[in-house]
């Protein structure tokens, strides 16, 4: 799916502000096997939140975040000069916004 992207990039602050609380977005991944969009959505957003220090506790790579964040631009068809991590990060804002 080749879509036309927003120029609006969210910080990682702005964009997860609503998500659920880690424990439990890590219990809804572990626990869904239907691995779609919104799971990669999901994942890719809550890796970029430990690598942003938005997760106590947790940390990650910013290139394991990168790298999620790569495949879900991949899942969707983007091809876009932008930094991946923004892309996460206004998808789930919008994902977000949505449900």
């Amino acid at each position: 799916m080749s879509e036309t992207i927003s120029t609006d990039w969210p910080k990682a602050t702005q964009a997860y502000a609503t998500a659920p609380d880690p424990s439990a977005e890590l219990e809804w991944l572990t626990a869904t096997t239907e691995r779609g969009r919104e799971w990669w959505l999901r994942r890719a957003a809550l890796m970029d939140r430990a690598a942003s220090g938005l997760v106590p506790g947790h940390i990650a790579s910013s290139g394991d975040a990168f790298d999620l964040a790569c495949r879900l631009m991949a899942i969707d068809g983007t091809v876009v000069g932008c930094n991946p991590r923004a892309y996460v990060r206004q998808q789930y804002a919008q994902w977000a916004h949505n449900h």
